[in-house]
């Protein structure tokens, strides 16, 4: 029926696509199989079609000389092979698509509470911050190139080739000019022979790499990211990392696992941003309270979390909070 057509999805045999993948039109659908009847029915059309096409063939087979008929396997090929691979897919458990929600609605987001994982209170983000739609990607690619060309910094320094005056050897002719039947050739320092010089190589200088963006721009990249992330549902806020009590790793883990699926083997990435004055950073019987702007429990148990990435809020930048998928923040960091 065409009803029933309109309520499935069908993959045909020759498309190699992972149905568990989330970009897959198959994703989250449940897998059927076709119903009996409509195979019987099928299978008694095609006898009918067969015996017919029998009739055919038998008297066509008849004129021709039996010497010249080659003999047929009919198990070599099966014609049924390739619709009895294609999987059927039902519609009637779509998942909804997740859509995000609108502006200014999108900037009253819940804090969460680290050790419980509940909700401790609401906040109103600043519209001018997190409230940018649509996203400049071209701000966001023009700050990731300014960073990547940042790190890559000075190159080749030291690097220093030599010319042909500088290659030891002297200018004595290697071979006569002709007869030989091969290239005629000078000296034996050419720059294509081995052991020879070479040509326009680096002679020392200092490559620098490092290109220039006003830091204008530089800042609304930071709002474009920020606004990204919650726009995409990724921006997750923690009343504070004071809570955490111990440096244990697994105390971490559990947490930030239970807080937004981050961490283990198949959780999310994330990028922690922490804040803590300096003059905070010791307490009042001089024990270390934090190292480098970052609560030392944090510090310390998220150093074993290939997943997690923890820096103060002073070090945020583009290209780390759109290379992790979530983006963690603290109160005291949001208000630095």
């Amino acid at each position: 029926n065409d009803d029933d057509d309109d309520d499935v999805l069908i993959m045909p045999s020759n498309l190699k696509l992972d149905p568990r993948a989330v970009s897959s039109p198959f994703y989250g659908l449940e897998k059927i199989q076709p119903s009996t009847a409509t195979v019987e029915q099928d299978d008694d059309d095609d006898d009918d079609e067969e015996d017919e096409k029998d009739d055919v063939t038998n008297s066509k087979e008849n004129e021709v000389d039996n010497d010249t008929d080659e003999e047929y396997d009919e198990g070599d090929y099966d014609e049924d092979d390739d619709d009895d691979k294609q999987a059927i897919y039902s519609l009637a458990n779509k998942p909804e698509p997740i859509y995000a929600i609108p502006l200014p609605q999108r900037l009253h987001v819940p804090i969460f509470d680290l050790t419980s994982g509940t909700e401790a209170g609401t906040i109103h983000l600043s519209e001018s911050i997190f409230g940018h739609d649509p996203i400049r990607t071209d701000i966001l690619h023009r700050c990731v190139t300014y960073q990547r060309n940042k790190k890559r910094g000075l190159r080749n320094n030291g690097a220093r080739t030599k010319t042909i005056s500088e290659i030891s050897g002297s200018g004595k002719k290697v071979r006569a000019q002709k007869g030989g039947g091969v290239a005629r050739a000078g000296h034996k320092r050419p720059a294509h022979w081995r052991g020879g010089a070479k040509a326009h190589g680096p002679k020392g200088n200092d490559q620098n790499y490092e290109t220039k963006l006003n830091k204008k721009v530089r800042k609304m990249g930071i709002r474009m990211a920020l606004s990204q992330k919650l726009k995409e549902g990724n921006l997750t806020l923690v009343n504070s990392f004071s809570g955490l009590e111990s440096y244990k790793t697994k105390v971490l883990a559990t947490a930030l696992g239970g807080l937004a699926d981050i961490g283990g083997r198949f959780g999310c990435t994330a990028y922690v941003i922490d804040h803590v004055p300096v003059e905070e950073e010791e307490n009042a019987d001089g024990t270390l309270k934090a190292v480098s702007g970052v609560h030392i429990n944090l510090q310390v148990a998220s150093g074993n979390m290939l997943k997690v990435k923890t820096r103060n809020q002073q070090f945020v930048n583009v290209y780390d909070m759109l290379k992790y998928e979530k983006l963690v923040l603290s109160l005291s960091a949001l208000q630095a």
